[in-house]
């Protein structure tokens, strides 16, 4: 029985349908939800610190550039949490989340794993073939680390050609 979930968002467009198809899953079951952002350097956003290729040293005025944007971007992560945590609560939902840094698939497993989930729901970025295989997936690892069942969820496409039928 499924009575709590796991789900893995992020500032992503496609993070809509991981949110609304978890809330609608945590609704029909009963189930109570845990929101996990995870602070990475594949998100896009994540600020980068600055690196010379002459003179590989760091003063201390782009350190502190560094930790202003790294604090925001944090911020933007737990505001984003928060936003998401009232709206599941709104639709009467036991809703609580947490943002964490480090890798996001081995990220989601431990959390899977010591909040002892019994699904988590994840997005997909669509990559394939080399893509992935350089980028790596996030739901490809998920899927073979993960301590528990995995629901990964794809956006829907535009079909354009039944889009054009239907305003005919």
């Amino acid at each position: 029985m499924t009575k709590r979930i796991l789900v893995a968002v992020d500032r992503s467009e496609k993070n809509k349908f991981v949110f609304e198809s978890a809330v609608s899953l945590a609704k029909a079951t009963g189930a109570m939800l845990m929101l996990l952002h995870v602070l990475s350097e594949q998100e896009t956003g994540y600020p980068a610190l600055p690196t010379y290729a002459y003179y590989p040293m760091i003063d201390d005025r782009d350190l502190e550039v560094y930790r202003e944007k790294l604090a925001e971007y944090k911020k933007l992560g737990l505001d984003l949490l928060q936003n998401l945590t009232e709206k599941a609560i709104e639709a009467g939902v036991e809703t609580e989340y947490t943002q964490l840094i480090g890798n996001p698939g081995r990220t989601i497993c431990e959390l899977a794993d010591t909040w002892e989930a019994d699904l988590i729901i994840v997005g997909s970025r669509g990559l394939k073939g080399l893509k992935e295989m350089f980028l790596g997936s996030v739901s490809n690892y998920v899927t073979h680390h993960t301590p528990c069942s995995i629901l990964i969820v794809r956006s829907p496409i535009a079909n354009e050609s039944h889009e054009t039928q239907e305003s005919n």
